[in-house]
C-alpha cells in the first residue's frame, strides 16, 4: 500500500514541479521582455545621431554640460508623471485627456509629431542601410565618387568630399537621375514592410521585436565604444573644454530642452501609451529613473564615440573639425563613411556602425507607429482590425516618407528634425502639465497618484511639476520672438517654400488644439458659453481607468477620501505585481475593526473592495496540505474579483443610464 501511494504521488509532484518551473521561467521572459521593451526608448536615433551633432553644432562640451544638466533635473519628473497617467489611465495619449476635454486636441498633437518622426526616420534607416551594403561589400569608396580620392593621399583639390559624393548617390535629384530616386523608395518601401511586420500582432510581436532588437544594439554600442576607447582616449578632452561664459546664452538652453524631450520620447505620447499597456506593472518611479539614467549614458557613449573619431581624423589626417555648416541630420553617416575612405576605419567596423543606425531608428520607428496605431484603435472604439490600421498608418508614413526625399539636400528632413517636431513636443509638454497639475489640479492629481503607488507624493514632485511649465513657456516664447525659424548657416540653404511650410504647420498645430476645444465647448449641454467651458475644464464621466474592477476601486477610494479625509493605503497597486504578489503573502488586509476589513467568515460576501484576509482563517490552520490551502486562496480571490466585477459592472450601468441621451454629450466608452 505505501509503495502504490508513493507510485501514484510521484507524477503529481513531478508534474507540479515542472508546472512551476515553467511558470517561473515564463514570468521571467516575460519581465525580462518588459524590461527589454522599457529600455528600447532610450535606443533611439535621438542618442546615437541627433545629441551628437547638437553637440558639435551648439558649444561642443558646453552643450553636454547643458543637457546634462535639464536631462537631470527634469528627467526623472517627467518621466515618473507620464508613466503615472499612462498606468493610470490605460488607454493611450488621446483618451487621457478625459480629465481636462478643452485640451483634447494635444493628444492628438502627440500622435501627429509621432507621425511626422516615422515619416524621416526611415530615410535616415534607409541611408545607413546603402552605406552598410556597400561597406560589407567594400566598394567604399563609391565608384561614382572613387575618381578623385586617394587612399594614402587623402583628399586632393579637384576630389569630392563625402557630402558631394552624397548628393551625387543617394539623394541626387530626380529629374537628374532616375534610378537612384527608386532605389530609395525601395529601400524605405522595404524598412516600412519590415516595421508593419514586427507591428501587425500588436503588444506581442512588439514585445518580440525587443526581445531581439534591443540586445544586439547594446552590443554593438559596447563594441563600438571599446573601439574607440583602445584608439585614442584623447579625444574625450574635447568635451572636456567647457566655455561657461556661453552657459548664460538661452538658445543652447532651448536646444537642450528639444534634445532631451527628443531623446526621453516626451511630448511624442510614447511613454503614455506603453506605460498603459506595455508595462503597466512596473514601478513608475524607477521605471522613470531607469530610462533617464540608461538614455544619459547611451547618449555620453554616442557622443564619445563620435569625439574620439573626431580627434583620430584631426591627428592622422591633419584635418580640422568640419564646419557647422556641413553638419547635417545626416552627418554621421556621411563622417563614418569619410573615415572609411581615409582609412581610420575598415569597411567591417564601418557596417557596424550603419548596423547601429538602423537598430537604434527601427526602435524609434516602431515606437512611434506604435503610439499611432494604439491612438486610431481608442478613437474608433476598435471596429478597425489592429493589422488593418497597422498597414494603413504605415502606407501614410511610407508616403510622407517619400514625400520628405523630393527636396534637395534633405531640406524637408532639416525641417521637420530641428524646427517642426521640436515646437510640437514642447508646446505638447508645457500643455500637458499645465492641463494636470494648473486645471486638473494637483490635489487630484496626487490622490490619483496615491491610488496608483500606494504611498504619498513628495513635495519635489509637485514644486517641479508647477514650474516646468512657466520655464519651457518663456523658452518657447523667446524662441519664437528671437529665433527665426531657420538661423544656422546650414539651415540657410532651405528655399522660401520650405520656410513657408514650417509655420503653416507650427501654425496647424495651434489650429487642431483650438478648434479641437472649440468643439469640446460647443457639445457641452449646458445653458450659456460660461457654463460650458466651464465643463470642459472638469474631468468627465468617463475619465479614470477603463478596467471596471480597477475604476470601482478608483470611485471608492474617492468616496472614502471626500467623507473622511483619509486614504486607505492597504489598497497597493490593485492589478499589479505588488498588489498580486501581497495577496499570496497574506499581507493585503486592511486593519482589524475599519470599514475595508473582511472577516474570514464573511469572504464569499465581501462588502469591502480593498482588503481581503489572505486565506489566513481557521480552515487553513488546520490544513496541513499546501495544495489544498492554495485552491482555498485562489477561490477567495475568485470570489473577491466575482464581487469587484458585479459592483463594477453595477456602476457602469449606472452611468449609462444617468448619461444623457441625444444630448450632444460624450457616451461613457470604455474602450
Amino acid at each position: 500500500m505505501f509503495l502504490f501511494r508513493c507510485y501514484r504521488s510521484v507524477p503529481f509532484n513531478i508534474f507540479r514541479y515542472n508546472y512551476n518551473i515553467y511558470c517561473c521561467k515564463s514570468n521571467c521572459l516575460q519581465s525580462f521582455g518588459t524590461l527589454l521593451m522599457t529600455v528600447s526608448l532610450t535606443l533611439s536615433l535621438a542618442n546615437v545621431i541627433r545629441l551628437p551633432r547638437m553637440v558639435f553644432l551648439y558649444g561642443g562640451g558646453t552643450f553636454l554640460v547643458s543637457y546634462l544638466t535639464v536631462a537631470i533635473v527634469f528627467g526623472v519628473p517627467l518621466l515618473f508623471l507620464e508613466i503615472t497617467l499612462g498606468q493610470f489611465c490605460q488607454q493611450g495619449t488621446t483618451k487621457l485627456w478625459r480629465a481636462v476635454p478643452l485640451l483634447k486636441g494635444v493628444g492628438f498633437v502627440k500622435v501627429l509629431a509621432s507621425v511626422l518622426l516615422a515619416a524621416y526616420y526611415p530615410i535616415i534607416m534607409a541611408l545607413s542601410l546603402f552605406y552598410g551594403s556597400r561597406s560589407i561589400i567594400g566598394s567604399i569608396p563609391f565608384p561614382e565618387c572613387s575618381n578623385s580620392i586617394s587612399f594614402y593621399q587623402g583628399v586632393s583639390s579637384n576630389s569630392i568630399n563625402s557630402d558631394q559624393c552624397l548628393q551625387q548617390t543617394f539623394i541626387k535629384p530626380p529629374h537628374l537621375s532616375w534610378q537612384w530616386i527608386v532605389m530609395d523608395i525601395l529601400l524605405i518601401l522595404l524598412i516600412w514592410i519590415i516595421a508593419a511586420i514586427s507591428l501587425i500582432k500588436n503588444s506581442k510581436s512588439y514585445r518580440t521585436v525587443a526581445l531581439l532588437v534591443v540586445p544586439a544594439t547594446f552590443i554593438t554600442i559596447g563594441v563600438l565604444l571599446v573601439k574607440g576607447l583602445n584608439a585614442n582616449q584623447k579625444g574625450l578632452e574635447i568635451l572636456l573644454d567647457i566655455q561657461w561664459d556661453t552657459l548664460w546664452k538661452l538658445d543652447i538652453w532651448y536646444h537642450a530642452i528639444v534634445q532631451f524631450l527628443f531623446t526621453t520620447h516626451l511630448g511624442f505620447g510614447n511613454i503614455t501609451t506603453c506605460a498603459g499597456r506595455l508595462y503597466s506593472k512596473s514601478n513608475p518611479f524607477w521605471t522613470s529613473v531607469m530610462l533617464t539614467v540608461v538614455s544619459i549614458v547611451v547618449g555620453v557613449c554616442s557622443v564619445s564615440i563620435v569625439t574620439m573619431w573626431i580627434y583620430d581624423i584631426q591627428i592622422q589626417a591633419g584635418e580640422k573639425l568640419f564646419n557647422t555648416s556641413a553638419i547635417s541630420e545626416v552627418w554621421f553617416l556621411t563622417f563614418v563613411y569619410e573615415l572609411t575612405v581615409k582609412g581610420i576605419l575598415s569597411d567591417m567596423w564601418a557596417a557596424l556602425v550603419y548596423t547601429l543606425v538602423f537598430l537604434s531608428g527601427f526602435l524609434s520607428l516602431i515606437a512611434a507607429i506604435y503610439t499611432a496605431i494604439v491612438g486610431l484603435s481608442v478613437e474608433t472604439k476598435e471596429k478597425w482590425k489592429w493589422w488593418i490600421l497597422t498597414c494603413m498608418v504605415c502606407f501614410i508614413g511610407f508616403l510622407v516618407g517619400v514625400l520628405c526625399l523630393l527636396p534637395e539636400n534633405l531640406q524637408a528632413v532639416h525641417l521637420l528634425d530641428e524646427y517642426i517636431i521640436g515646437r510640437m513636443v514642447v508646446t505638447s509638454t508645457v500643455l500637458e502639465l499645465i492641463a494636470f497639475v494648473w486645471i486638473y489640479g494637483m490635489e487630484s492629481l496626487s490622490n490619483d497618484f496615491e491610488f496608483v503607488l500606494g504611498y504619498k507624493l513628495c513635495f519635489v514632485w509637485k514644486f517641479v511639476w508647477l514650474s516646468t511649465p512657466i520655464l519651457f513657456m518663456v523658452f518657447e516664447f523667446w524662441s519664437l520672438f528671437v529665433m527665426p525659424l531657420t538661423e544656422s548657416d546650414y539651415s540657410s540653404q532651405d528655399s522660401m517654400w520650405l520656410y513657408v511650410i514650417g509655420w503653416i504647420i507650427y501654425l496647424f498645430m495651434w489650429s487642431m488644439i483650438i478648434g479641437i476645444a472649440v468643439w469640446q465647448i460647443s457639445a457641452q449641454v449646458d445653458y450659456n458659453f460660461s457654463q460650458k467651458f466651464l465643463s470642459t475644464i472638469k474631468p468627465a464621466r468617463n475619465w479614470g481607468p477603463v478596467d471596471p474592477i480597477y475604476r470601482h476601486c478608483w470611485v471608492q477610494w474617492k468616496k472614502q477620501y471626500q467623507v473622511t479625509g483619509e486614504r486607505d493605503f492597504t489598497l497597493r497597486r490593485r492589478g499589479t505585481k505588488d498588489y498580486t504578489h501581497s495577496i499570496k503573502r497574506g499581507k493585503h488586509a486592511a486593519p482589524p475593526g475599519t470599514a475595508y476589513s473582511v472577516s474570514p467568515t464573511s469572504l464569499d460576501r465581501t462588502s469591502s473592495c480593498y482588503s481581503i484576509d489572505g486565506g489566513r482563517g481557521p480552515s487553513h490552520q488546520r490544513s496541513s496540505d499546501k495544495h489544498s490551502q492554495q485552491q482555498q486562496q485562489q477561490q477567495q480571490q475568485q470570489n473577491l474579483h466575482q464581487y469587484h466585477y458585479n459592483h463594477a459592472m453595477a456602476d457602469q450601468r449606472r452611468w449609462i443610464a444617468a448619461e444623457p441621451k441625444n444630448s450632444g454629450g460624450t457616451s461613457i466608452n470604455y474602450m
